[in-house]
């Protein structure tokens, strides 16, 4: 993954995180922040391929 890989899924999950907040339907705010959270997730599993291992 790039930069720009990282770059996105955070800023879709701000965007997701702002929908959910200014909608009035429960079940949209729900979706919403289901897909924050999938972006979310992406980026924790980019930075845990991005970490090197360092020896012992």
């Amino acid at each position: 993954m790039t930069v720009r890989d990282m770059e996105y899924f955070a800023r879709r999950e701000r965007e997701e995180r702002a929908h959910a907040e200014r909608s009035d339907d429960m079940t949209a705010r729900r979706v919403h922040l289901e897909m924050a959270d999938r972006y979310s997730a992406r980026l924790r599993d980019i930075a845990v391929v991005a970490t090197p291992c360092i020896p012992a």
